[in-house]
């Protein structure tokens, strides 16, 4: 799951900065506001602006920065979930938590268990939902250097075009081959993430620069779209979904 490469306006360098600002100081306490005023815009005007480039408002964006941190400490330290809430600029842990399992699918001590099965025993190929009778098939498009290469393809359906909880429908694939997957009308944003068949914990739950995908407008009937990947930069919006826990979820 991911997004798709976004154009900056021409001569535009005022995002650009709002977007170096955002992921510099996200656990700071940073509003929508200080984005604007950084790029010398209004606030109306500057979450116009910052929509049109990354599909969403800049302050679902800033959320997006600090649950995606805040996987990364949960998966790699120890600390409390209300230090790691802190850490990332939540005063709540309650909104913290909520915010959590709304981005990412999973509670933040249900990632620490995900990832412990997720160690231990890989996740295989599997379908989850959808109506069979109505399908849209996947020619994936990997970039040259990727081709070849032992890979899973996770696809999914979103309500967003960006990988915020689970997808309702979703496919685990091996390999990298053409893929048949059912419509879902009430989710026909499709995002798919490329992962390699033996990858580590981190790469499956929090990539840094994950190799990712979205046809560019939403679905809604049968067809054969191709979906070309390309590896995430840090201003995309982070892949937030726990997509292993569907595996769990199928049961």
């Amino acid at each position: 799951m991911g997004t798709t490469p976004h154009a900056q306006p021409p001569g535009d360098a005022a995002l650009t900065a709002a977007f170096a600002l955002a992921r510099e100081r996200f656990a700071d306490g940073l509003t929508v506001t200080d984005l604007a005023d950084e790029a010398g815009y209004s606030p109306f005007h500057f979450t116009r602006l910052f929509t049109a480039a990354r599909r969403v408002p800049p302050g679902q964006y800033l959320t997006a920065l600090r649950i995606e941190q805040a996987k990364r400490l949960l998966l790699t330290t120890s600390d409390a979930v209300i230090d790691v809430a802190t850490a990332v600029g939540f005063d709540s842990l309650s909104s913290f938590s909520r915010r959590f399992r709304t981005a990412v699918g999973v509670t933040p001590a249900g990632l620490r268990a995900l990832a412990d099965r997720v160690s231990d025993r890989p996740v295989r190929p599997f379908r989850l939902g959808g109506d069979p009778a109505d399908r849209v098939t996947v020619v994936p498009n990997l970039p040259e250097p990727e081709r070849g290469q032992d890979w899973q393809l996770w696809l999914g359906w979103y309500a967003q075009p960006v990988p915020v909880g689970l997808p309702s429908v979703g496919v685990l694939t091996e390999g990298t081959g053409t893929v048949r997957l059912p419509l879902c009308p009430g989710s026909p944003w499709l995002l798919t993430f490329a992962v390699r068949e033996r990858a580590g914990v981190l790469d499956q739950l929090a990539p840094s620069q994950p190799l990712v995908g979205l046809h560019p407008e939403p679905l809604t009937a049968p067809q054969t779209v191709t979906i070309t990947y390309f590896r995430a930069n840090a201003d995309e919006f982070p892949l937030l979904s726990a997509l292993p826990s569907m595996d769990h979820r199928r049961r």
